[in-house]
C-alpha cells in the first residue's frame, strides 16, 4: 500500500492519489491538528509573572500573574505545594506568608464561580531560604 498522498489537479479540482477512499474527483482530506499549550484551555490562559520557577525566595514571597479569561473562568485559586489558600476574586497578585524553607512549588488555578476548577493553571517550583 502507498502511504504516500500525491495531489495533482485538473484546473477546477485536486485530487488526492495514494490514499484509500480519497483518490478520485472529490476526494476530500481532513487534517486535525491538536496543540497543548501549558496554561491554556477552554477558560483562558493563566500565567505566573514571579516568582520564576527556580528562584530562591524569602518565607513570605508574592505571587503575581496574569489571567487571560475565557468561557466560565471567574478568579483563581492559588495553592502551595498541592494544599489551597483563598480564592482570589480581584486583582493579579497575593503573598503567601510562612513558607518554610526549602523547595515548593505554587500553583495558581483558575476557578468557574460556582468555585468549579477549570483546566487554565500554571505553576513554579521556589526555594524558600
Amino acid at each position: 500500500m502507498n502511504n504516500r498522498v500525491r495531489w495533482s489537479s485538473d484546473g477546477a479540482n485536486r485530487v488526492a492519489r495514494g490514499v484509500p477512499g480519497l483518490s478520485g474527483a472529490g476526494g476530500v482530506l481532513i487534517v486535525l491538528l491538536l496543540i497543548s499549550v501549558p496554561g491554556w484551555g477552554s477558560d483562558g490562559v493563566v500565567s505566573i509573572v514571579s516568582p520564576k520557577s527556580g528562584q530562591t525566595v524569602t518565607n513570605d514571597v508574592t505571587v503575581t500573574w496574569t489571567q487571560e479569561k475565557a468561557g466560565s473562568a471567574d478568579h483563581v485559586h492559588v495553592f502551595v505545594d498541592g494544599a489551597g489558600m483563598k480564592p482570589v476574586k480581584t486583582g493579579t497578585s497575593t503573598i503567601v506568608r510562612g513558607l518554610a524553607n526549602g523547595m515548593h512549588e505554587i500553583t495558581v488555578q483558575a476557578y468557574s464561580r460556582e468555585h468549579e476548577p477549570l483546566e487554565a493553571k500554571a505553576s513554579v517550583t521556589v526555594k524558600v531560604e
